[in-house]
């Protein structure tokens, strides 16, 4: 699974992994689950790729089609599935499957267990739940979170909207925390106002504009009402916060904190170094400016 922030680049780092890759796969299959195909579609449209192209001389009852899981045995496949959150249900916390993508429990169970020769490739902002309680490094899942950008492949985002030559691109850089979308919502926005970082992003200010509100928008609209009620207490602090003094908040039992703290890590909404816990500059002024 690769997990991530909407921009932070999942679906570029997958498309290049797949370039490098595919030559060790019978078949590699992209399917971008925005919008939603019934595990019965899904399933169909796979089973029919590989039942077209086996030998047609193979006897008739060969021919019959077969579970999906027997051809993942019998052929090395790789399947990606991108925006793999449009599975799950909105205002719930991370991971619930929608009811009618419960299917896709079953099936993720079974190329778990099953012993193949294929892999699944899962991208998205929120990862199944039975992924997130894998921690054995026998599995054979592995799950990749993916980070920002670091200050030199920051700076080639800058310099094609005119400002590598900032000096303060470095603090551009991680103030929007290596983001490459939001470093280009942002570095468009100062191009279009003809100013410059330091002019337009002095001390610490951070701009949100429209695109990057309407990217985060769409994030927060995921979150259940709990989480939406632990992230206005983070947005509260400018330091990363103990989870010892969240704890003693007069609005939030301790276990409803603790789960909606596990929920929005799983999201990388928030940030945790030992028991404190923080949020990004971007996402507390947006929490901020916006009652979530």
């Amino acid at each position: 699974t690769l997990t991530g922030i909407s921009g932070i680049g999942k679906t570029t780092l997958a498309v290049q992994l797949v370039q490098q890759i595919k030559d060790e796969f019978e078949y590699a299959v992209w399917y971008t689950l925005d919008e939603f195909p019934t595990i019965e579609k899904f399933q169909s449209n796979l089973i029919q790729l590989f039942s077209n192209s086996e030998k047609p001389d193979l006897p008739p009852t060969n021919q019959k089609r077969l579970p999906l899981i027997k051809y993942l045995q019998n052929h090395r496949c790789l399947i990606v599935l991108d925006d793999v959150h449009n599975l799950f249900s909105s205002g719930e916390l991370a991971g619930k499957y929608k009811p009618e993508s419960e299917d896709y429990r079953s099936l993720f169970k079974q190329i778990e267990k099953l012993s193949h020769q294929s892999c699944l490739m899962l991208i998205g902002w929120e990862q199944p739940r039975e992924v997130t309680q894998v921690k054995s490094q026998n599995t054979s899942i592995r799950t990749l979170q993916i980070k920002g950008l670091d200050i030199a492949a920051g700076r080639e985002i800058l310099r094609d909207y005119g400002l590598e030559a900032s000096d303060n691109s470095e603090t551009l850089i991680h103030r929007y925390q290596g983001n490459p979308l939001w470093l280009k919502s942002v570095a468009n926005l100062i191009q279009d106002l003809g100013g410059g970082v330091t002019e337009l992003l002095p001390n610490d200010t951070i701009l949100l504009p429209e695109d990057l509100k309407d990217i985060l928008q769409q994030q927060f609209d995921r979150l259940s009402e709990l989480e939406k009620q632990v992230i206005s207490l983070l947005a509260k602090e400018s330091q990363p916060i103990n989870r010892a003094k969240l704890l003693e908040n007069e609005i939030i039992p301790a276990s409803d904190l603790l789960n909606a703290l596990q929920s929005l890590s799983r999201r990388c909404l928030i940030e945790q170094q030992a028991n404190f816990y923080t949020i990004s500059p971007v996402l507390r002024q947006y929490a901020i400016a916006h009652t979530v």
